[in-house]
């Protein structure tokens, strides 16, 4: 808890001192939603950090914290609407999540060591491009988990791989047409707070 405690903080730190450092935006930014014409990239490559609870999955269940990257490549754009400013993208990547002591192994007799899980998940990203500052997408898909590096008292290996449905909502700050401050949030994979590049 003290990792995640000090993850927390320093991802918080991070955020206000970007929020507070970055250049202040016009007073009124000009909406750009109605105008369909998406900013045109080949990849956005977004390294991020996480916090994950394990308890989605298994009961009584610690915080996990992790780092992990997206690539999303633009598939339409614009996307489903032509007359709003949107483009839809896949966006897929590895999350490599570490937690702490927890015998999340119930019914396979396993050690209550840490262990490490890695998430692979690929999702549809509409992305909503509201201003010349911020923009908003969702990600329906899917994602794959795999716990790595366990064993059961037994000494047979411990590890559990499974797809479940996933859902992401997330917000970017622009700093410039390459660079942006991401934030997502859902499910299973909580939190996530990255920069994008385009």
């Amino acid at each position: 808890m003290r990792r995640v405690s000090k993850l927390v903080t320093f991802v918080v730190a991070a955020a206000a001192w970007v929020a507070v450092s970055a250049p202040a935006a016009p007073a009124a930014a000009a909406s750009i939603i109605r105008s369909p014409n998406p900013p045109q990239y080949k990849v956005e490559i977004e390294p991020h950090l996480l916090i994950q609870p394990d308890s989605i999955f298994y009961s009584g269940g610690t915080f996990g914290v992790g780092v992990g990257a997206r690539f999303s490549i633009p598939l339409m754009s614009p996307g489903f609407v032509k007359t709003i400013n949107d483009s839809i993208a896949i966006s897929f990547g590895p999350d490599l999540v570490h937690y702490e002591a927890y015998n999340y192994c119930v019914g396979n007799a396993c050690n209550g060591s840490s262990y490490w899980r890695l998430y692979f998940p690929v999702a549809m990203q509409w992305n909503f491009w509201l201003t010349d500052k911020w923009s908003v997408f969702g990600e329906p898909g899917l994602v794959v988990r795999s716990n790595l590096g366990d064993t059961c008292v037994a000494g047979a290996p411990c590890r559990q791989s499974a797809v479940s449905p996933a859902f992401w909502a997330g917000a970017r700050y622009h700093f410039s047409e390459g660079v942006g401050l991401t934030m997502r949030v859902g499910f299973p994979e909580a939190v996530s707070v990255g920069v994008s590049f385009f």
